[in-house]
C-alpha cells in the first residue's frame, strides 16, 4: 500500500482492539467468548452483530457484513482503507507520516486542497456575519433558517468582489495555483486570478468524513443574466457524480429508518433535516449516477424520490431513478402539488404534512404506469411506455423482473411477449454498453458469449473459492487443474491469487486471519461469511472437500463446452439459413457433445484414474 507503509498498518491493527473500537459505535454485551450488539449496518431488534476478540473480527448473522477492525471503520465512517488506518492511528496515538514527509505527490495535493477548502469555508462563514454579508444573512433569515441551522451546515457568503478570497488567501501564503485547483479561483488570459464565487450564499459540500470538498453558490443579485447557482468544478477531491449533498449529516438517520429521501436542492435538504426529517439527501439538480446509488446502498435499500413535478432538476432526478433500480434499490415516488418544492411545502404546511406525503409514496413502476394513460398523444404515450420498459430492464433480480413484467403487461393491457422482447433487447444493449470497446465488437460475433459464461460460471467459481478458504489442503488439488487466471470473476480471481501466493510461500494462516490480507471491504465481508461458518455448518455442506472440488471442476469444464456447443449451433443456423454446406459444423458439434458427455467428477479424482 503506497500511501501508508505496511509496518505502520500492522502496528495500527495490533494497537486497535476490535472490541474497544466497535464499542465506540455499538453497545456490546459479552456472551461466552464473543460480544454481541445491534448491527450498525442494518435495522434489527434482536442483536445478531458479533465481535470476536480472539480472532479480532466481526460478523453480523443478520445482514452478512463482516471483516476486521479496518473493515468496520471503512463501513461505519464511509471512508477508504487509508483513511480508516489514519482514523485508527489517531485513536491509538500512532504517528503516520504527513503528506510533506512522503513522496506521494497525489496525496500531498489532496491534503492541500482539503486545507484550502477549510480555510475558504471559515472565510465565507466569517463574511456572512460581517457587515458585507448582511444581505445574505437577511436572505437566509427570510427563508426561515435560524443561526443554529446556518452554523450546522456551515453556510457562508462570498463577497461582491473579484479578489476578496484571493487577497485573504494569498496574504496567508496560500498558492493561487492551488486555489485554482481547488476550484475557488479562475485564471484570466493574462495569467491573473479572480474569485470564482462572488456575491453568493455559499453552501459547503462535505464528504463522508466531514471534510469540505466543494461549494455551491446561490446568487443574491436579481439578475437573470447570471446563473442562479454556480458550483465548484471537478477537482482531485471532488467528483460530483460521487457526492450527495447532506449525506454526511443524514447517514445515521438513513440507517436507523432504513430509508433515504431524495430531494433536489440544498435548501430542500436543509429544510427537511432541520424540521426533523433527517433521512434526506439532495441530488443538486443533476441526474443520479451509479456511484451515488452505491453510496446510499451502504445505509439502506429503500429510497423515496420527493418529486417536484415542474422543475427541470427533478425531471433529471426522475430520469436517473432507473440507476437506483439497477443498483438494487427499491424506489418509490412522492409527488408534491404543482408549484411546491419540499422547502416551500414544509414552510407552508409543516413537517407532519410532508411525512403524510412520504407515507403516500408509490413504487416507481406504478408512478410511471399511472402516467401512461395521461399521455397527450401517441408519441408521448410511446415515450412513457418506453420509460416503464427501461425500469423493468434495470431490475437485476431475475425472478422479480419476471414477476413485474407479467404484472405490468396485465395492468397496462400490453402484450406480455412483446413487453418481454423489448426488456430483453434493452438488457442486451445495457450489457453491451458496459463492455470495453474491443469486447463490444466481439459480442456481436457468434463465437463470443463471455457475458453468458460469466453468469453461469460465477456460482461454480464461488464454490471453489469457498472450498479453498475452508480446506487449505484443497489449494494444491484445485490448482493442479486450473490457473488463477481461469477464474473469470475479478473478485474471485483476486482471492484466488492471494491464496495461491500464500500457499506457494508455505504460509498457512488460520481461516479468520485471511481477512487481514484484503483491504477491499466487500472481499473482507465475503471471506468473513465463509470462514465464520461453524463446524456443524461445514459438515452439513460436505466433509469430502476433494469430491466437492471435483464436482465444481467438472461443472466448469462442462460450462466451457456448453458455450462452444451453443456457438456452433448459432453458426449452424446461419449456415442452414444461407443454404451453405453445414457438414463440417455438424461434425464439430458431434465431437463437442461427445467430449461433454465424457466429463465426470471422477476424472479429477486420483483414485478413479
Amino acid at each position: 500500500m503506497p500511501m501508508i507503509p505496511d509496518h505502520i498498518v500492522e502496528e495500527v491493527r495490533m494497537a486497535s482492539d476490535i472490541v474497544d473500537v466497535v464499542s465506540d459505535y455499538v453497545a456490546l454485551k459479552q456472551k461466552g467468548r464473543n460480544f454481541f450488539g445491534l448491527c450498525p449496518f442494518h435495522p434489527e431488534k434482536t442483536p445478531s452483530f458479533s465481535v470476536n476478540p480472539e480472532k479480532q473480527i466481526f460478523h453480523c448473522f443478520g445482514c452478512g457484513t463482516g471483516g476486521n477492525v479496518f473493515t468496520f471503520i471503512m463501513k461505519e465512517e464511509g471512508v477508504s482503507f487509508p483513511e480508516a488506518v489514519r482514523i485508527l492511528a489517531k485513536r491509538a496515538g500512532i504517528a503516520i507520516p504527513e503528506p510533506e514527509e512522503t513522496s506521494d505527490a497525489n496525496l500531498q495535493l489532496r491534503e492541500a486542497l482539503y486545507h484550502i477548502n477549510e480555510m475558504a469555508t471559515a472565510f465565507y462563514e466569517q463574511q456572512l456575519y460581517s457587515p458585507a454579508g448582511r444581505k445574505a444573512l437577511d436572505y437566509l433569515h427570510s427563508r426561515g433558517f435560524t443561526d443554529e441551522g446556518i452554523r450546522m451546515f456551515r453556510l457562508g457568503y462570498a463577497p461582491d468582489s473579484f479578489e476578496a478570497l484571493f487577497k485573504y488567501a494569498t496574504e496567508r501564503h496560500f498558492s493561487p495555483d492551488k486555489l485554482e485547483q481547488a476550484g475557488l479561483l479562475n485564471k484570466r488570459d493574462d495569467g491573473s486570478y479572480y474569485d470564482r464565487f462572488r456575491h453568493r450564499v455559499m453552501f459547503p459540500i462535505l464528504n463522508l468524513s466531514g471534510k469540505v470538498i466543494a461549494f455551491g453558490g446561490r446568487r443574491l443579485a436579481e439578475d437573470d443574466s447570471i446563473p442562479k447557482y454556480v458550483n465548484s468544478p471537478e477537482t482531485p477531491i471532488y467528483h460530483k457524480s460521487n457526492v450527495l449533498y447532506g449525506l454526511f449529516h443524514a447517514r445515521d438517520a438513513i440507517r436507523e429508518q432504513d430509508l433515504a429521501v431524495f430531494v433536489e436542492g440544498y435548501t430542500d435538504m436543509m429544510r427537511l433535516f432541520l424540521n426533523g426529517i433527517q433521512n434526506v439527501v439532495a441530488t443538486s439538480g443533476t441526474a443520479l449516477t451509479p456511484m451515488q446509488a452505491r453510496l446510499v446502498r451502504r445505509y439502506t435499500k429503500n429510497v423515496i424520490l420527493l418529486y417536484d413535478s415542474d422543475t427541470a432538476g427533478a425531471a433529471a432526478t426522475m430520469r436517473g431513478a432507473d440507476v437506483l433500480v439497477e443498483q438494487g434499490l427499491d424506489v418509490r415516488v412522492a409527488e408534491l402539488q404543482e408549484g411546491e418544492d419540499p422547502d416551500s411545502f414544509v414552510q407552508k404546511y409543516g413537517p407532519d404534512a410532508l411525512r403524510d406525503q412520504l407515507e403516500k409514496a408509490i413504487p416507481l413502476l406504478d408512478f410511471k404506469a399511472l402516467r401512461i394513460p395521461e399521455a397527450g398523444g401517441h408519441l408521448e404515450k410511446t415515450e412513457r411506455v418506453q420509460s416503464l420498459v427501461q425500469t423493468l430492464a434495470k431490475i437485476q433480480d431475475g425472478l422479480k423482473r419476471q414477476e413485474m413484467v407479467h404484472y405490468y403487461a396485465e395492468k397496462m393491457n400490453l402484450d406480455e411477449e412483446v413487453l418481454w422482447e423489448e426488456v430483453r433487447r434493452l438488457r442486451k444493449l445495457y450489457r453491451l454498453r458496459r463492455k470495453p470497446a474491443d469486447e463490444q465488437i466481439q459480442v456481436m460475433l457468434p463465437v463470443e458469449r463471455k457475458g453468458s459464461y460469466a453468469e453461469r460460471s460465477r456460482p461454480v467459481e464461488e464454490e471453489l473459492i469457498r472450498i479453498m478458504l475452508l480446506y487449505w489442503e484443497a489449494v494444491p488439488f484445485i490448482f493442479s487443474f486450473m490457473e488463477v487466471t481461469d477464474f473469470y470473476n475479478e473478485d474471485f480471481q483476486i482471492i484466488a491469487a492471494v491464496v495461491f501466493e500464500l500457499y506457494q510461500n508455505q504460509i498457512r494462516p488460520e481461516p479468520e486471519e485471511l481477512i487481514h490480507y484484503f483491504n477491499d471491504a466487500h472481499l473482507s465481508e465475503f471471506i468473513a461469511r465463509v470462514v465464520l461458518m461453524s463446524k456443524e455448518e461445514r459438515d452439513a455442506v460436505t466433509k469430502d472437500y476433494k469430491r466437492w472440488a471435483a464436482d465444481c471442476l467438472a461443472k466448469l469444464q462442462s460450462l466451457m463446452l456448453e458455450m462452444k456447443i451453443e456457438d456452433v449451433q448459432e453458426q449452424l443456423k446461419e449456415r442452414e439459413a444461407s443454404g451453405g454446406d453445414a457438414t463440417e459444423l455438424l461434425e464439430a458439434w458431434r465431437r463437442l457433445q461427445e467430449q461433454r458427455q465424457r466429463i465426470r467428477p471422477e476424472n479429477f479424482l486420483p483414485e478413479y484414474q
